[in-house]
């Protein structure tokens, strides 16, 4: 994986990556389901679609694609942790 832009230690590019993970995750799922799980493989291949436009994600190697899964869960777990903190509060 890596950012079709220039001049970004990995840090900075890792750190982009998950942002815009995360911001897919926002907006287009983790209001609607419970549990990563319960996602829709389609919605899944298109938000790993639109991640692809911007960064380099090979979707034909399968421990990419598992790595990213497991950033896509990790990002989609932590908005429902926040949503439930904010709650609380």
């Amino acid at each position: 994986m890596a950012d079709s832009g220039e001049g970004k230690n990995m840090g900075e590019a890792y750190a982009e990556f998950k942002y815009d993970i995360g911001n897919l995750v926002w907006r287009d799922c983790f209001v609607e389901f419970e549990s990563w799980t319960k996602v829709p493989e389609e919605l899944k291949k298109s938000m790993l679609g639109e991640l692809s436009v911007y960064w380099d994600v090979d979707e034909t190697d399968k421990k990419q694609r598992i790595y990213v899964d497991g950033l896509f869960k990790q990002s989609f777990q932590q908005s429902k942790f926040d949503v439930l903190r904010a709650r609380k509060d």
